[in-house]
């Protein structure tokens, strides 16, 4: 396991080989988001969002940085970087510890051009 910015634990699955996801690129993933304790959230879900445009929970976006194009990972992202003391009332309790499991479908830089 290895220890990434803001303290997001993650394992690197399949090691991608194509372009880095780096702040300031948009980054297009595919996740399945489990509770710690085994219940899944949400699953094959698609999102696409900008790196440092604070769009999606802290966790997600910081477990995402220096992953390539065609990796998974599994991400473990504290209260702190997640949903906090609020939760999601019903799906998500208040403090919890969130696990991802993340691939990066592709990466297009700042300027709109694939990277």
């Amino acid at each position: 396991m290895n220890a990434g910015r803001g303290g997001v634990e993650y394992e690197d699955l399949v090691l991608g080989d194509g372009p880095a996801a780096k702040p300031g690129c948009v980054v297009d993933v595919r996740y399945d988001l489990l509770l710690n304790r085994g219940d899944k959230v949400q699953e094959n879900q698609a999102c696409s969002f900008r790196l440092g445009d604070r769009r999606v929970i802290p966790g997600l976006e910081y477990g995402i940085e220096g992953m390539r194009v065609g990796g998974k990972r599994r991400l473990w992202v504290g209260p702190h970087l997640g949903y906090r003391e609020e939760g999601i009332p019903g799906v998500v309790p208040a403090h919890a510890v969130l696990e991802f499991h993340v691939t990066l479908v592709g990466v297009t830089s700042e300027l709109g051009r694939g990277t």
